[in-house]
């Protein structure tokens, strides 16, 4: 029994240490507003007044890039995905405001309503970051059912650190053990 756990362990070390990994920092939603169904996380997904909004961060910056340069970060960028139970909806990605921890606060170059159809989607970059240690809010202003405006919601976003799987050579491995025997095999027959 205690070897069977030994190869285990061994096998586990082995493969994990065969993975390509990268040390990241990405902007979060820290939680939900009260009275918003949904989650929190690197995505969010709300409801507000029927519609379903789907934010998502898209600002993640390797460690090792931001230490070359001096500790700065890539901007804000978010993308909003949203579907309407009914046609009707808009949105005005202009009304969205990035408040951060010095009390500014910032928009999108966007602006005017844009009707919202199932699996529409709006990418919005802001001229400023969310820091490390530097809590910021997202007012989610905008959202319109007919001529009836809903009423903005406000997330609380944070940077944090995170790892990424970038290659897993293990698995590669084990490709190239599979497929060396058929291309050997299909070697009279015109292969490689």
């Amino acid at each position: 029994m205690a070897i069977q756990r030994f190869v285990a362990v061994a096998a586990a070390c082995a493969l994990s240490s065969a993975c390509a990994t990268t040390r990241y920092t990405q902007s979060r939603f820290e939680a939900m507003p009260p009275g918003a169904n949904g989650t929190a996380g690197a995505v969010a997904c709300l409801e507000v007044g029927g519609l379903k909004v789907r934010v998502e961060t898209l600002d993640r910056t390797p460690l090792k890039e931001a230490r070359e340069n001096g500790g700065t970060v890539q901007p804000l960028a978010l993308r909003f995905a949203f579907e309407p139970p009914a046609l009707g909806y808009s949105f005005d990605p202009g009304q969205v405001v990035l408040r951060t921890a010095d009390g500014r606060e910032r928009r999108a170059a966007c602006a005017g309503y844009e009707l919202v159809y199932p699996g529409a989607s709006f990418d919005l970059v802001f001229d400023a970051a969310v820091e490390p240690g530097t809590p910021a809010e997202l007012v989610l202003g905008g959202l319109a059912r007919g001529p009836k405006r809903l009423e903005a919601v406000t997330l609380r976003l944070a940077r944090r650190e995170g790892r990424s799987i970038d290659r897993m050579y293990w698995l590669e491995a084990i490709g190239y053990a599979v497929l060396a025997p058929l291309a050997v095999l299909t070697y009279p027959y015109g292969g490689m």
